[in-house]
């Protein structure tokens, strides 16, 4: 499902329905990543389509994971400066992706001022309380907006990656 929508429509300041359009903010959040996430593997198919191999980790359950492998293949091949700026956007997504784990699966409570976030993080043997996060209703608007605009231009930016496939294939199997 994918709904799209302009978040100041919704009134986010408005106090009447606090807590549903907390919840509206959290799903828009998750609907960012997922968009993000589908564009990461609609490049690795047109990538592997076109003849490149993104590497092993380009199937990994993790997202991350296959943002990595992906990284990794534009980096190997010769895209130009449409690898290069595919690069700076993967770059600048890795880092608004810490944002995921704890809007996902934190727990959100609403306050008078925005929201506090509750996280724990488990590595496989620990668990780790993370310091409660509280965000403003200002923060949480930035915050969505700059995670929005990431992911719009890294969607660009790989497309722009799936449309030159074909000729960097081209240009690595030249006759000589």
């Amino acid at each position: 499902m994918s709904v799209h929508f302009n978040i100041n429509e919704i009134g986010l300041f408005s106090l009447e329905q606090w807590p549903v359009l907390v919840c509206a903010w959290r799903g828009y959040y998750i609907e960012i990543f997922s968009r993000a996430e589908h564009s990461v593997s609609d490049c690795l198919s047109a990538l592997e389509a076109a003849g490149i191999t993104p590497g092993k980790d380009a199937r990994a359950q993790a997202a991350v994971a296959r943002l990595r492998a992906l990284n990794a293949c534009i980096g190997s091949h010769s895209f130009g400066r449409h690898g290069q700026r595919a690069q700076c956007r993967i770059a600048e997504w890795e880092r608004l992706y810490q944002h995921r784990t704890c809007l996902a699966h934190g727990r959100i409570k609403p306050t008078a001022n925005g929201v506090t976030i509750h996280h724990k993080t488990y590595n496989g043997k620990t668990e780790t309380t993370i310091p409660p996060k509280h965000m403003s209703r200002l923060e949480m608007l930035e915050t969505l907006a700059k995670i929005e605009n990431a992911q719009r231009l890294l969607h660009q930016q790989l497309g722009q990656i799936k449309a030159h496939a074909k000729s960097v294939v081209l240009l690595t199997t030249k006759p000589q």
